[in-house]
């Protein structure tokens, strides 16, 4: 009877121990696993959510349809890319990082408030930053990015060097495409031009989630949208401050619609948050709990 016993818990070990009909349970952040902590943030620069549900962006909304998303996020005031930027990546409003001017001028002043990159290297974390303007510079200066890479050859040299980088291993990557902004700018936010770009940008997304590992969470925003005037952003108004956000991986709900209302400081705390890596008290932003299934929490 106990070799029985012992050959029925053999057989049922091997077979994992359930019913091939089981519904499989969300697998919180919490248990051992072999993989990396894994988080990639896109920023397209300039991309109002309207003109992803108005363009090809096959894309951008499967990404969507596997994650929780919302396309009435908030960013910062003003509405331009470095501050919006240093928001996303600082969880700290403008009032506090202090970086209000929209081009690199450290003669104005550096970045001197902890960013995300800060928390990930203090956790002994590797960062990757590659990026479109090098206005970014504003981070390179801290001193905090383990690899910094301004790409010159527009969205489709972004996404390869980012695909690139993504083999050579991370904790944290954040890739910014720059050519929906330049082409709104040019032509102006919603026009034929701009939307071309916005279809350009799904197509690098694709290519950049290809080379990903299947175990990293992707956060998909935007600093700003743009058109309060015909070739320009940094207003109040709606279609400036509006921008999409995606989060997709492990552990989020699947084509689930947030009620929260997310800003862009919440990227920062939501990938610090999935990282298991601390910012600094005092942050606006919040982990965007709700896009996670039931259990899901960060190991320590």
């Amino acid at each position: 009877m106990p070799y029985l016993l012992l050959l029925l818990f053999l057989v049922l070990t091997g077979c994992g121990g359930n019913s091939p009909s089981a519904p499989s349970a969300a697998v919180p952040l919490a248990s051992p696993t072999p993989f990396p902590r894994q988080v990639v943030i896109v920023s397209i620069d300039g991309l109002r959510p309207d003109a992803v549900l108005k363009s090809a962006t096959g894309n951008i909304q499967a990404l969507a349809a596997r994650g929780a998303y919302t396309w009435e996020a908030r960013t910062i005031m003003p509405s331009n890319t470095l501050p919006s930027h240093v928001s996303m990546l600082t969880a700290y409003p403008p009032e506090v990082h202090r970086i209000l001017w929209d081009e690199y001028l450290p003669a104005r002043g550096r970045l001197t408030v902890p960013t995300l990159f800060t928390a990930v290297r203090a956790a002994g974390m590797r960062s990757v930053m590659v990026v479109g303007k090098n206005k970014f510079d504003t981070f390179k200066d801290t001193g905090a990015v383990d690899v910094y890479l301004v790409a010159s050859g527009g969205d489709d040299d972004v996404a390869a060097r980012a695909a690139a980088e993504a083999q050579s291993g991370f904790n944290l990557m954040f890739v910014h495409l720059p050519e929906v902004d330049l082409s709104g700018h040019a032509k102006s936010w919603m026009s034929p031009t701009y939307l071309d770009r916005v279809v350009h940008a799904d197509q690098a997304v694709g290519r950049l989630l290809a080379a990903l590992p299947w175990w990293a969470t992707v956060i998909l925003t935007a600093d700003h949208g743009g058109g309060s005037r015909a070739n320009n952003h940094g207003s109040e108004a709606a279609c400036d401050m509006t921008i999409p956000w995606i989060v997709s991986g492990p552990g989020t709900l699947r084509g689930y619609r947030l009620g929260t209302a997310v800003h862009t400081t919440d990227t920062a705390a939501t990938a610090a948050w999935l990282l298991g890596v601390d910012l600094p008290p005092g942050i606006t932003g919040e982990p965007v709990i709700e896009a996670f299934a039931p259990g899901r929490a960060p190991r320590r």
